[in-house]
């Protein structure tokens, strides 16, 4: 049996779970490294799956420790899949692992084009910036990827997208799916339930452009709205949020908010008990000092979202789409557009004829197809060393 290493290190522990549900209906044996409060919310069945092999991350220990630490457990496996890198590239590109190894690309201009997307707005993007310069960012990021087996986009259209600037020696992987559509009844909950899934952030969402369109609609709503943002509004960039909130006193809508990160399973509840979700996102945004572009170059987590249950989605015009979601998607351009679309969807429940159309729709995207679209990605790859 096939042995395949998943590393997360970082913060994407939505990729891991989706890879570990796909591969878990496969004939593989799956070894995770990650933190300890990522298996904290594993589900119930994982921890009880003798195909499922968890080692914890210590707090107190950095990640070149931790890899040090579990090097040769990871040389014993037959692929090493690292489902986010986002620093200690010199220390990775000064490592060579055994097995064949994936690396999967969430920001495409900050790996393949950051001189050219450089963006410094103040003085501590500017010191960012010399320390990248400092440390060689770019030279072992580059170094990286060239020792790399093979590297993997979140998505296929920012494959697309990024294909014409990889470099030849970059092994370009088809993207690996981890998201897939788990059917449920569509939601009609009085009062409706709006969500705005993932980072509660100035930097990602247009929060005046949101609150203009419920100005706007407010007062033509037939029937009370609670919009709440799943992510943690706690920290500074989520300010300005309540800060239009309090400026902004609305008749039908209430703001549901949460302190702090919510645990997978309760982030997923909320999800399904959505009637529709709504992603104020905001074309560019920022990864450090490198300018990254919504569905472009980085795919926003809300697409996940939307695909996970089906949910019909309220989008801005410039994210590109599969046709398949496409057909679960209200458009806007501005807040205009948007309050038309809030008037729509909650006045005349707009959104329960496309959650209906869902399970036909998304037929591609089922949890079986896409684990079998995951292994024929990776198969060639478990093919290249024989234990």
């Amino acid at each position: 049996m096939k042995k395949i290493a998943l590393l997360e290190l970082q913060e994407h522990q939505e990729v891991l779970y989706g890879l570990i549900d796909l591969l878990l209906m496969q004939a593989v044996e799956i070894n995770v490294f990650a933190p300890a409060y990522m298996h904290e919310q594993l589900k119930p069945e994982w921890l009880e799956n003798e195909r499922l092999h968890w080692t914890s991350k210590p707090p107190q220990s950095s990640i070149p420790q931790f890899i040090h630490q579990v090097k040769p457990q990871l040389d014993a496996v037959d692929l090493i899949v690292f489902s986010t890198l986002v620093k200690h590239f010199a220390f990775f590109a000064q490592q060579t692992f055994t097995p064949p190894t994936i690396l999967i690309i969430h920001k495409g201009n900050a790996f393949f084009a950051p001189q050219s997307n450089l963006s410094i707005r103040n003085i501590k993007d500017a010191l960012r910036f010399l320390r990248s310069l400092w440390r060689r960012d770019d030279f072992f990021r580059k170094k990286l990827l060239g020792k790399t087996s093979y590297s993997s986009f979140t998505d296929p259209l920012i494959e697309a997208y990024m294909e014409p600037l990889v470099p030849p020696f970059v092994q370009l992987l088809s993207a690996l799916p981890f998201a897939y559509f788990t059917p449920i009844l569509p939601q009609s909950n009085t009062p409706i339930q709006i969500v705005v899934p993932g980072t509660v952030s100035v930097l990602t969402r247009d929060f005046e452009l949101l609150f203009s369109a419920l100005q706007k609609a407010d007062a033509y709503l037939i029937t009370a709205v609670t919009l709440t943002f799943l992510g943690n509004a706690s920290g500074p960039r989520a300010r300005p949020l309540f800060d239009l909130a309090q400026n902004n006193h609305f008749q039908n809508i209430n703001i549901q908010t949460f302190v702090s990160v919510l645990p997978e399973q309760e982030y997923q509840k909320q999800l399904q008990l959505a009637d529709f979700l709504l992603l104020p996102l905001r074309e560019q945004i920022q990864f450090g000092t490198t300018r990254e572009f919504y569905g472009k170059t980085s795919i926003s987590g809300g697409i996940n979202d939307l695909l996970r249950f089906g949910k019909p989605t309220l989008l801005p015009d410039f994210y590109p789409l599969d046709p398949a979601l496409e057909n679960l998607s209200g458009r806007f351009h501005n807040a205009e557009d948007l309050a038309d679309l809030l008037l729509k969807w909650v006045n005349e429940r707009y959104y329960l004829s496309l959650a209906e159309q869902a399970p036909t729709l998304l037929v591609a995207f089922t949890k079986a197809q896409r684990s079998h679209t995951l292994m024929e990605i990776l198969k060639p790859v478990l093919n290249f060393i024989e234990k």
